[in-house]
């Protein structure tokens, strides 16, 4: 989890290096405005693109990413490709910043389950604060043990039923 001084701040963590964007650092980059036709929940609001900030993304098409919001909430896995494409608002329609930052994806991008489980679509994290990158093969390799580990951990479980 983020603490609340950390809200206006993205972490980005890949290979064990771990770097920080400062929101003056986000604020300073290409400005990118939400249109009505995206959002009309958002429509106005502003942010910066994730692929100028994460130059990372753009030079490995391998990674794998994951956005953690403040209060531990964790995205589903997110290819380098997509993850070029999200917004991390910190403004809204009146210039007003915001109080955390939301990662925002465009209709058809990043799509995964909401949080609450009642709607599939584009990704939309309130209190964005981090981003884990993996290479896929290391995701590959962890997405094939938590299937043995899973299927282990039933078949015991059912042993002592």
């Amino acid at each position: 989890r983020c603490s609340p001084a950390d809200w206006l701040t993205m972490e980005l963590h890949l290979s064990g290096e771990r770097k920080y964007l400062s929101l003056a650092s986000i604020r300073a980059a290409p400005p990118r405005v939400i249109s009505g036709d995206e959002s009309a929940k958002l429509a106005g609001c502003a942010g910066a693109e994730l692929g100028p900030l994460l130059p990372q993304l753009a030079e490995d098409e391998t990674l794998i990413g994951v956005l953690v919001a403040s209060d531990g909430l964790v995205s589903a896995p997110i290819t380098a490709g997509e993850l070029c494409r999200g917004v991390l608002l910190h403004t809204d329609a009146a210039g007003t910043l915001l109080s955390s930052l939301r990662a925002w994806f465009p209709p058809g991008v990043a799509v995964q389950p909401s949080p609450c489980g009642t709607h599939v679509g584009p990704l939309s994290l309130k209190g964005a604060c981090c981003c884990v990158l993996l290479p896929k093969p290391v995701t590959d390799a962890l997405a094939m043990s938590e299937a043995r580990v899973v299927g282990h951990m039933n078949g015991a479980r059912a042993a002592r039923a």
